[in-house]
């Protein structure tokens, strides 16, 4: 089998894998380990070393957030450098020596510890740790569904550069305060979306385009696909079929239109997102859209950060910005 087909069921078996985990066992905001399954499955993890390597990455991520409100948990003018300091020289050095996959597990494993606590601490570290299980579910799904589909190791990324290390911390930092102000009740979704945004596109300006092009449409397939299923009820096997195939249909569309892949993935992330309402489809699909909305918010914060960190350099023309780079 090409890598090409492997790459839709590996993504179908491995978000199915995460969601049968954060599902039933009703893991506070179940999209984390589905949005962080379907951004794995382009990093296929190839051996029990790189395995534990991952999830080094995401405990060392959620330590080092716990680490910070642990040093400053009523001093956010203490912690919040702090926290921009540790997202940007962590996501650097584990990007530098394993990989962006790893660089992406410790980003988020903060990003969903520190801003789930930021604001009451003592009331929301358990809600924190909770994440934590969700980034390492994430990786077991990946890395079982890579060993039972198989696939076609690619050449390795080149290392981040120096200058990532500023847009990132910039990125989710602007995120959190951006979200304290205009969306309290979702702190950890912008967040995330922000440091997604910033680790992906960070001196890559041409991929702020498709980042949003992709985002508008993965929030239209999701609503779609919410309001169908909604006919058929609170029927939960239904549901999590379709759940999976849409992001296995994204994956195998990127697969097949290579220049579109930025639009197509960011589509499928954004699907993960607004279209997880578990554990009771009918009863939590109110979420949704508060959810879309902190995505896009941290979209945009991550986006800005790049492109302003890219600009002091260089000026972008728009016209050279091509959606199949």
């Amino acid at each position: 089998m090409i890598e090409g087909n492997r790459a839709p069921l590996r993504a179908l078996v491995a978000v199915l894998l995460a969601a049968l985990v954060v599902g039933p066992l009703k893991v506070p905001q179940p999209f984390l380990a589905i949005l962080l399954t379907q951004m794995l499955i382009a990093f296929p993890a190839c051996d029990g070393f790189s395995v534990a390597r991952r999830l080094a990455g995401a405990a060392g991520g959620s330590i080092t957030g716990l680490l910070i409100l642990a040093l400053a948990p009523n001093e956010q003018w203490i912690s919040l450098p702090l926290f921009f300091a540790a997202m940007g020289i962590g996501t650097r050095l584990l990007g530098d020596r394993w990989g962006k996959a790893c660089a992406i597990l410790f980003g988020m494993g903060l990003a969903s510890m520190f801003a789930e606590a930021f604001v009451y601490p003592a009331r929301d570290l358990p809600f924190g740790l909770a994440h934590g299980v969700s980034v390492c579910t994430a990786v077991i799904a990946t890395a079982i569904a890579s060993a039972l589909v198989g696939f076609a190791p690619g050449p390795p990324a080149p290392p981040a550069g120096a200058e990532s290390i500023l847009p990132i911390g910039l990125a989710t930092c602007g995120a959190l305060v951006a979200a304290c102000v205009l969306l309290p009740t979702e702190l950890t979704v912008t967040v995330g979306s922000s440091c997604a945004t910033a680790l992906t596109i960070a001196g890559k300006p041409s991929l702020i385009r498709p980042k949003f092009l992709g985002g508008l449409l993965g929030i239209g397939a999701a609503f779609l696909f919410l309001a169908a299923i909604m006919d058929f009820g609170n029927a939960f096997g239904l549901y999590l079929a379709g759940l999976c195939g849409g992001v296995a249909l994204f994956e195998w569309l990127a697969e097949k239109n290579g220049g579109y892949a930025p639009v197509l993935r960011q589509a499928g992330a954004m699907f993960a997102v607004v279209a997880t309402i578990l554990p009771e489809p009918r009863i939590e699909i109110t979420g949704s859209i508060e959810r879309m909305v902190a995505v896009l918010l941290g979209l945009t914060c991550g986006a800005a950060a790049c492109f302003f960190q890219s600009s002091s350099k260089e000026p972008i023309a728009p016209a050279t910005i091509d959606l199949r780079q």
